[in-house]
């Protein structure tokens, strides 16, 4: 078979979807660098572009229709620099005045998937006069519309909706009913990213109409793509389920891989802000096994919608045990590893799509950290021995340490405040390690409170209050006594009142109350108080503290930090938001989502 046969189909594989490439066999490619087509081949047929093979044959082919086509797998799969080369190498030798502007098009294409408007603009214009001179009215009518896709990218309004109308009458003067259906739905997309979802509706109705009189199935498919996510921001579910699942209908009908995929991330992303986050991951992770990795944005947008949907998975996990442990139903011990699981799922996927994304990579490093430092914590509990939560609490600063590393200044003093928060549990659930030595269980019980204060102290402003800074505070100075003559019993009663205080505070928080954790803390509030008993041992000196080997201390402790680490948590865990990426990998606010384009032929 012809190498420029093969580069079609390759081409046509991760463009449109299909898995025709599986037929081609390896060893009948003629042409000037047939091996290298090959092994490019071969990678394809794994779902992959290999850069260095597409390098190396960039600077082997010596066709140009074979490097132009070379230029466009490249820009296909997201390795736009290759593609730049690759169509500047075949402007260079392009003396023919029919492909020069379809070149020049294609270059613009791969410097607005770059993010380089400015030269996609440039060479749009070039490729548009090219067209007009040669009085190639459909040619001019698609870079028009390239022209204003670029526009709508910059959110340039204006000037995209000016030249897809240009576009559009260019395609009506014609007669060119398919550039019609396709321009129409152009503007249907710009009113969408611009938030005018009816204006954006009426067009894209329209568009589908054309195509499905067309009997474009495949175009009709992505306009119903299209319908679903305007519906999902409305908040229509059902609607937004059906267009999702006629679309994934057609794709199937014409076995469109890839993008079937895309349209399951779309629904899987649906399915998540609903709150069916058992569905979500169900679509989600058949998205992932269907999307080519070299596919982005779609690759990059389906990764953090399947961890944000483990992340959202793991919480349910953790409060449903945590639910059954507070009613006396059971340990919660199996939706506690179910939570450790998906948590570590999600910081998975986090690594992987830190290494896609170099503008972000710091930011989803350090999501990827704290999904594994509650996958950790979330194996702590009640009934896990004391050595083996020791163990666990140090993985867990190990993920934080890293975490901190990567994390912007605003998330720094969360992140260090819990990590504080874990040190002191760590030290708590040491002190059944010791023995019964009263200065090593002193020393381990007094380490947990300095921990617990430092990390209340780095969050001073946050949610864990002053009222938990100043029991902490009181609860130091009790210890303190313990080596003085001065009576711990004061110190412990103001401890006691101030952990009240803050639990008060957590339950009466009008967004969102804290009634677990406000229970935690006045749960250890009680438990100080029964450090304050006169019993047989009492004098005239009044009640002297309960001395049990610090076990009450420790229990207290525990708690403490668990409503520490909880709070804590809510202002640096962010791992359940579903963050989307455009065509040039620059993040969408979540205020206004807007779906990656599709490449066509």
């Amino acid at each position: 078979m012809d190498q420029l046969v093969v580069l079609q189909e390759i081409y046509e594989s991760f463009s449109k979807g299909g898995d025709g490439l599986q037929k081609i066999g390896n060893k009948a490619i003629e042409g000037s660098c047939p091996e290298l087509t090959a092994k490019l081949l071969e990678s394809a047929k794994n779902g992959e572009i290999n850069e260095d093979i597409c390098r190396q044959l960039s600077s082997c082919l010596e066709d140009i229709y074979e490097i132009k086509r070379l230029g466009d797998i490249c820009r296909s799969t997201g390795l736009y620099s290759l593609a730049i080369n690759a169509y500047n190498r075949a402007l260079s030798l392009c003396s023919d005045p029919v492909l020069r502007p379809v070149l020049q098009n294609n270059l613009g294409q791969a410097y607005a998937r770059q993010g380089d408007l400015a030269r996609a603009a440039f060479y749009y214009k070039k490729s548009a006069c090219c067209f007009e001179k040669s009085e190639d009215l459909l040619g001019l009518a698609h870079v028009l519309g390239n022209l204003g896709a670029a526009y709508r990218q910059n959110r340039d309004w204006d000037r995209a909706i000016e030249y897809c109308y240009r576009s559009l009458k260019t395609f009506e003067e014609q007669g060119d009913d398919l550039g019609i259906a396709q321009m129409t739905g152009s503007l249907g997309r710009i009113y969408a990213d611009m938030g005018e979802r009816d204006l954006a509706t009426r067009y894209f109705e329209k568009s589908l109409e054309d195509f499905q009189r067309l009997g474009d199935k495949k175009s009709a498919a992505w306009i119903m793509d299209r319908m679903g996510r305007i519906a999902s921001d409305r908040y229509d579910w059902d609607s937004a389920q059906s267009y999702f699942s006629q679309s994934l209908g057609l794709f199937e009908e014409y076995g469109q891989t890839q993008s079937k995929g895309i349209v399951l991330s779309n629904m899987g992303r649906m399915q998540l802000e609903k709150g069916d986050a058992s569905s979500a991951r169900e679509s989600l992770e058949k998205a992932i096994h269907l999307i080519s990795r070299n596919a982005q944005p779609g690759y990059q947008n389906a990764l953090s919608s399947l961890a944000a949907a483990y992340s959202t998975l793991a919480n349910g996990s953790l409060e449903e045990a945590e639910d059954n442990e507070d009613l006396g139903l059971g340990s919660g011990r199996l939706q506690r590893q179910e939570a450790s699981k998906n948590f570590g799922r999600a910081s998975d996927r986090f690594l992987e799509l830190a290494s896609s994304l170099p503008k972000m990579q710091a930011d989803i490093k350090t999501k990827s950290e704290i999904a594994k430092c509650r996958s950790y914590l979330a194996r702590i509990s009640g009934y896990t021995s004391d050595q083996e939560a020791v163990e666990i609490a140090q993985k867990a600063l190990s993920s934080l340490d890293t975490a901190a590393e990567n994390a912007a200044e605003t998330k720094k003093a969360g992140i260090r405040g819990l990590a504080k928060a874990v040190s002191g549990m760590r030290e708590a659930r040491s002190i059944g390690l010791l023995g019964d030595e009263p200065w090593r269980l002193a020393k381990a019980v007094s380490s947990s409170i300095e921990h617990l204060l430092a990390g209340a102290r780095e969050c001073n402003a946050t949610i864990i209050g002053t009222s938990l800074i100043s029991a902490l505070e009181n609860l130091k100075a009790s210890m303190t006594a313990e080596r003085t003559t001065e009576d711990p019993i004061a110190r412990l009663h103001a401890a006691a009142e101030d952990l009240r205080h803050s639990g008060k505070h957590l339950s009466s928080l009008e967004k969102d109350p804290k009634e677990r954790d406000a229970r935690r803390l006045i749960e250890a509030a009680a438990i100080l108080e029964g450090q304050m008993v006169g019993d047989d041992t009492a004098s005239e000196e009044g009640p002297r503290r309960n001395e049990l080997g610090f076990g009450p201390e420790r229990d207290a402790l525990l708690l403490v930090a668990g409503a520490m680490a909880n709070s804590l948590l809510e202002l640096i865990d962010d791992t359940r938001e579903i963050l989307t990426w455009d065509e040039s990998l620059n993040l969408i606010s979540n205020e206004k989502r807007v779906q990656p384009d599709i490449i066509d032929g």
